[in-house]
């Protein structure tokens, strides 16, 4: 469905909107966390462990994790691909390594009503794809051998839902007051059981996918080259997906389930970093807003003056401009084509990727950049993290040796 603005200037740019509801998104995070969880599940000896925000210098969450083992955390706040945002990732686990929980960075991605919809330089446009589809796509990179064993609704599928609808309502009359359509919002929730070899030892993972879809309107250009400014609002999806994973050696991963999930369920929001992170959020959008109103009331102003001079120079001068824009269109119609037909697979597009090769053996590898400081020994085990600095040796069991990035 198309939604047509008669007068565009009386509404806010795609930078008003997209802030807004990246604020929305912001706040549900933040607000309605994971439920209460029997902390007994990890045992009588347990330890918090905090994630800090690099870009308050403070904690922005906690969580609860036993005593004796291991901990890798951060928070990513800064700009997105079109606005601001906040990306929590960790990971605990035991000193073996056989047993863990992982929580990975998000991705996002755009689809688009309309080709012509202006989207940040940043931001990937590729069709919808399910959770089921994310994960399957993505675990050659993140488990290399793995087997999928099943495939479940996450534990975590009607928490989401009940996100939405509150989200939807909360926009919802901020959305009228702007003649807005109104935004929708779903999710997609998958658990994948998969097994791979850890080393020589069979090892079973709850892969849980998850994707947040935010439905919203986008202002368009739709008027061709050399006519009056005109535009209309697009429906785009932009979907945020994540995966959380649970580890344990195989046939020991339900048994252990209990535990892990009560490590997942511990993660805890620091309320004082809540209200730096809105208010943030909120100066930014604003500053936005105000750059986004200048730049429109240019356009149009400029646009009035372009029409009201093409309307003197007669008829035969809108002739050429009309010719002019249909040719225009022919060569970005053109690009477009051509551009499509050579668009990477879609896990190439969705996921960068580094070649790598071990000084000590000559062995290479590819990984996800994502992972910035990677190791491996002479069994082939790998430790991939993106804390600069940490060295594995002394620290775990074995020779590591840092991988080096090459170009194939």
């Amino acid at each position: 469905m198309r939604f047509r603005a008669s007068r565009p200037a009386r509404y806010p740019s795609r930078a008003t909107i997209a802030a807004t509801v990246a604020q929305a998104l912001a706040l549900a995070a933040v607000a309605s966390g994971p439920a209460q969880a029997g902390l007994s599940g990890i045992g009588s000896a347990t330890k918090e462990v905090q994630i800090i925000d690099p870009n308050f210098q403070m904690v922005a969450y906690t969580l609860t994790i036993p005593a004796d083992w291991n901990f890798q955390g951060t928070v990513m706040t800064g700009p997105g691909c079109d606005v601001d945002q906040s990306i929590v990732a960790y990971r605990v686990w035991s000193d073996d390594l056989r047993y863990g929980v992982q929580r990975m960075p998000s991705v996002s991605w755009y689809t688009v009503q309309d080709e012509r919809t202006v989207l940040g330089p940043k931001c990937k446009k590729m069709g919808a794809i399910g959770a089921e589809e994310y994960a399957r796509a993505i675990l050659p990179v993140l488990r290399p051998g793995a087997t999928v064993l099943a495939v479940t609704t996450a534990p975590q599928a009607a928490s989401m839902i009940e996100g939405n609808k509150q989200m939807e309502v909360q926009l919802a009359a901020n959305a009228d007051r702007l003649h807005l359509p109104h935004p929708h919002y779903s999710s997609d929730a998958k658990q994948l059981r998969v097994e791979y070899l850890m080393g020589k030892e069979p090892e079973e993972e709850f892969l849980q996918a998850m994707e947040q879809i935010s439905e919203t309107p986008q202002s368009t250009i739709v008027s061709r080259p050399g006519q009056i400014l005109k535009t209309q609002w697009m429906m785009t999806h932009k979907t945020e997906a994540w995966i959380v994973a649970e580890r344990a050696p195989k046939g020991q991963l339900d048994a252990a389930t209990p535990k892990l999930e009560a490590i997942r369920a511990s993660l805890r929001s620091n309320p004082e970093w809540e209200k730096k992170l809105v208010a943030w959020m909120q100066d930014r959008t604003n500053a936005s807003i105000r750059a986004s109103w200048a730049i429109t009331n240019a356009s149009l102003k400029a646009s009035q003056q372009q029409h009201d001079a093409m309307m003197e120079r007669g008829r035969a001068f809108n002739e050429k401009m009309q010719a002019d824009g249909d040719r225009r269109n022919a060569q970005f119609a053109a690009q477009q084509d051509a551009r499509t037909r050579h668009t990477a697979d879609v896990v190439d597009h969705l996921l960068d990727q580094q070649y790598y090769v071990n000084p000590s053996t000559g062995r290479t590898s590819t990984i996800s950049t994502t992972y910035s400081n990677n190791w491996e020994n002479g069994g082939g085990d790998r430790v991939l993290t993106n804390i600069q600095g940490y060295d594995p040796n002394g620290l775990v069991q074995g020779n590591w040796t840092q991988l080096q990035p090459i170009k194939h």
